[in-house]
């Protein structure tokens, strides 16, 4: 089974985008996920840290390359109050890649906000297929953080 691998041209209106069209074709191995990443749940101190905290959530995510957080499952303890909100601002004012996974109608709502968009990703190690991942597409800063995106491309 092969996977493409493509970046695609970058959105962003920023000079400094060092982002380039690149194209590739791999073999599913353990590197689609290039990075070690860490799992956190709520109500641990790395959770805390975060603002993912036991008293206004329940859920799990995950931390790769100390920047990247893919938020996997959460649920809100004291729901329509914002809190989901505010936690994926805080996220992304404290300059974390936020992706998450498999939103619901009412995340995608929140991520459209921020300027979220979905795309497939896999992992290995959580699910047997592709599937859903929001991120938005481009990170402002120096120079922006992009991401290879995954896309099934069929069986070899």
């Amino acid at each position: 089974m092969d996977f493409i691998r493509s970046l695609s041209p970058c959105p962003c209106p920023s000079l400094l985008c060092r982002f380039s069209e690149t194209v590739w074709i791999a073999s599913i191995r353990r590197e689609v996920n290039d990075t070690t990443a860490t799992r956190i749940e709520t109500g641990t101190p790395g959770g805390d840290a975060l603002g993912f905290s036991e008293d206004l959530f329940s859920g799990w995510l995950e931390m790769e390359g100390g920047n990247r957080l893919i938020l996997h499952y959460i649920i809100s303890r004291h729901r329509n109050e914002g809190n989901t909100q505010a936690l994926i601002r805080r996220w992304l004012d404290e300059g974390y890649d936020v992706n998450v996974v498999m939103p619901r109608p009412v995340m995608q709502h929140i991520l459209r906000k921020f300027g979220f968009v979905p795309s497939k990703r896999y992992f290995p190690d959580q699910y047997e297929d592709l599937v859903e991942v929001w991120y938005r597409p481009c990170l402002q800063g120096p120079a922006c953080v992009h991401e290879m995106r995954v896309v099934y491309a069929g069986m070899g």
